[in-house]
């Protein structure tokens, strides 16, 4: 379940193990579980839960919503 009143974290808010939706455009992009964030440049480090593909995200430049497990 995804917790839409949320809208949307930015790497501050982004833990290590958070399992998340990537948005852009209001579509979903994937889901992954956050590696790493680097808060100070809004930049979060994902694993793509589909591929296994690392992605870095802008924060700033998507919409990442937090799920619940």
């Amino acid at each position: 379940m995804t917790d839409n009143a949320d809208a949307g974290l930015d790497s501050a808010a982004l833990r290590p193990g958070d399992h998340v939706e990537v948005r852009g455009n209001e579509h979903l992009h994937y889901k992954a579980y956050v590696e790493d964030t680097l808060p100070q440049f809004n930049i979060a480090w994902v694993r793509e839960q589909r591929t296994g593909e690392r992605k870095m995200l802008f924060t700033n430049e998507c919409r990442i919503l937090r799920c619940e497990s």
